[in-house]
């Protein structure tokens, strides 16, 4: 029988397999009310773990930005953003010898972003030879991965991978990033974890790295520093008249909502079979898709973010869509000079 290392060994990955992997990793999908994927860049730059010192012993809170820095950007103006606005949190669960522990947490009205760290009591690595693929994701995955905000009644959509902050210590990382349709309340978040592995070069195939259930309950409340863009403008969007209800920007991210006055119809057949029609996505193309936005910034550069994901919601008569998520990095709103929505521009005044 081999042995685990030797497992290890063996595995070898062309760079369209890590590309492949990369995408299937980042992945974090919505509801069918409708949900659509949003994939954010990963990064792996060095960042300081949460560190727990004994059995018993107190827990040394590192700072949001060192934890973010290598999500959201490490460079000073953002480190002083990140501090301002994530709250470290520490909270932890350890089972069979393997504890995860939520390092911090950042948001605003409709996104948030939890760091948690994982590692061995031993101190020993995760897994022997465990190198990243592209951009820095690690190729891990659980059985089962969940953090639980108390959202009612909307969808959500964003990305989750592993990455390793800092590549002199045994830890490793994992980060959701995510954005709601509705808007987020204050109250307790529970994150929920069950069965770590590698995956296989094929993908499909699970090397079992640490077996385990893991829950963990944390305050989910955080300095909101969005800001809303009037909106009541009208545009057309493909042919349909469409207005503009609102946009919200914070730092972390922007969400936008409009509304087409057309309904849209779903290709039921397609419901039911849990495949998607061309006839279904080429209404997710017209309506919401289509839909151009990009932030217009105070050097003159444009930055595009018309493939954000969101929502697409029919009602009577009528569509409410929602697009937006979390930027590649945090955005200092000074330097935003306004946002651009199918030809509407908004100013931005922080």
């Amino acid at each position: 029988m081999k042995t685990y290392r030797e497992t290890m060994d063996e595995l070898r990955f062309t760079e369209q397999e890590k590309e492949a992997m990369v995408d299937r990793l980042l992945e974090r999908g919505g509801s069918r009310r409708k949900g659509l994927n949003l994939r954010c860049a990963a990064v792996a730059v060095a960042a300081a773990a949460v560190l727990t010192v004994g059995a018993g012993a107190a827990v040394v809170l590192t700072p949001a930005g060192e934890v973010f820095a290598s999500v959201l950007g490490g460079a000073p103006a953002q480190t002083e953003i990140l501090d301002r606005m994530g709250v470290p949190v520490g909270a932890s669960d350890t089972h069979n010898g393997v504890t995860i522990t939520a390092d911090a947490i950042i948001g605003d009205a409709y996104s948030y972003a939890v760091v948690y760290s994982i590692a061995r009591e031993d101190g020993q690595p995760l897994a022997e030879d465990l190198e990243p693929l592209g951009n820095g994701v690690l190729p891990l995955t659980f059985d089962r991965a969940d953090t639980s905000v108390g959202v009612t009644g909307g969808s959500s959509h964003g990305s989750a991978y592993f990455y390793d902050a800092d590549p002199s210590e045994p830890s490793i990382q994992y980060v959701e990033k995510m954005t709601s349709d509705v808007p987020l309340e204050p109250g307790t978040a529970t994150a929920s974890f069950r069965n770590l592995y590698r995956m296989g070069k094929d993908f499909q195939d699970k090397i079992p790295v640490a077996e385990g259930k893991w829950k963990i309950r944390f305050q989910f409340s955080f300095p909101d520093s969005s800001i809303r863009l009037p909106g009541g403008q009208t545009f057309q969007l493909n042919g349909m008249e469409a207005v503009l209800d609102g946009v919200t920007i914070s730092p972390l991210s922007i969400q936008v909502d409009y509304t087409v006055k057309e309904e849209l119809v779903w290709d039921n057949q397609s419901q039911e079979n849990g495949r998607e029609s061309e006839h279904d996505r080429e209404q997710s193309y017209r309506f919401f898709e289509s839909l151009p936005l990009s932030l217009n910034m105070a050097d003159g550069s444009t930055v595009d973010l018309s493939s954000l994901g969101g929502s697409i919601d029919p009602e009577t008569g009528r569509t409410v869509c929602r697009k937006g998520g979390v930027f590649e990095e945090i955005l200092d709103l000074s330097t935003v000079e306004s946002v651009t929505v199918a030809g509407i521009t908004l100013p931005v005044t922080p």
